[in-house]
């Protein structure tokens, strides 16, 4: 009962919080503030004020003021920021963490009249991690289908290059036919550049905002051509040969390695299901390990051991080519 308690005593304080801070920035929030000066603006030049563009890069880390203020303080955020944007989330640093408090408070509501305060914990830290590790899932797939479309992305660089033109020019061609997310990041790269970033940093940003060992080899290839000089045609050709033949080699140790893969899945569901099968066939023939507190114990150790072998099946077939 006092858990209980507890558990709505801290959900109507985050409820009261977040109420707080929406009445906080109403009164005084940055973007608001902006857009009213470029309104003003807008209207003393002329110009209609709904086609204002936006041109400020947006650094901040949360929509509330306040709560933006707080966390301009700290480290963690900026290395969550970096996360969302290689995940190419919409979302800001802001809304991740207080999406996060809120499902790790339902999580507590939920689990409050669970037995035991490790299930509760286990609960509550799970409900607050799952919008991270959907940013993580989000970030795997866009590297994943930046990793495919780069070897035709060279291709496109070195036709544009043998016609002719320029390396930004291939950069802006790129941003424009190639397709997503290598459109997305590449036209970053353009912008900063045609906006007066030198190409060295705005490459460089780009192999931080993508994390791939192929854009790195060409980041490392253009920068090495600029300063010794050479072909940079035939040099993008070689790395898109080069990333199609790994692509290949890496199909087929996939190919080798599938028995492995499928005895990891098998062993690793081979318990659980076994379990649910028991339990659906004799309800009663589990109840003396479910309710006894050695048999809990039993089922714990189990439960831990086969996490473990999953784990360590995982790495021994795991091949690392990034």
């Amino acid at each position: 009962m006092i858990l209980l308690m507890s558990a709505l005593f801290l959900f109507f304080l985050f409820f009261v919080l977040a109420l707080l801070l929406v009445v906080y920035e109403r009164k005084a929030g940055s973007k608001r503030k902006i857009d009213r000066r470029l309104a003003a603006y807008a209207v003393e030049a002329g110009i209609n004020p709904a086609r204002m563009p936006f041109v400020l890069r947006d650094e901040r880390l949360s929509d509330i003021s306040l709560f933006n203020r707080l966390l301009s303080g700290l480290d963690f955020p900026a290395r969550l920021r970096l996360l969302l944007e290689q995940a190419g989330s919409k979302y800001n640093v802001g809304m991740v963490l207080l999406t996060s408090a809120a499902l790790g408070a339902c999580g507590l509501l939920l689990s409050s009249g669970a037995p035991g305060v490790l299930l509760r914990v286990v609960v509550t830290l799970g409900a607050a991690a799952l919008p991270l590790l959907y940013i993580l899932v989000l970030r795997t797939r866009r590297l994943r289908a930046f990793i495919r479309a780069f070897p035709d992305t060279l291709d496109m660089m070195t036709a544009s290059l043998r016609a002719g033109h320029a390396l930004t020019k291939a950069l802006q061609m790129v941003a424009i036919e190639a397709p997503e997310p290598v459109c997305i990041e590449f036209r970053k790269t353009f912008e900063e550049n045609n906006l007066g970033l030198p190409l060295r940093d705005a490459l460089v940003n780009l192999t931080q905002r993508v994390n791939s060992l192929d854009l790195k080899l060409f980041v490392t290839a253009v920068l090495l051509q600029r300063e010794t000089g050479g072909n940079l045609a035939e040099i993008l050709e070689k790395i898109s040969y080069t990333i199609r033949e790994r692509f290949k080699l890496m199909g087929q140790i996939r190919t080798y390695t599938a028995q492995g893969r499928m005895t990891l899945w098998v062993l690793g569901s081979l318990p659980l299901v076994a379990l649910l099968a028991l339990q659906v066939i004799n309800p009663t023939y589990l109840e003396p390990m479910l309710s006894e507190r050695f048999g809990r114990t039993l089922l714990t150790i189990g439960f831990v051991l086969q996490v473990v072998g999953f784990l360590v099946i995982r790495r021994l077939i795991a091949i690392r080519y990034q």
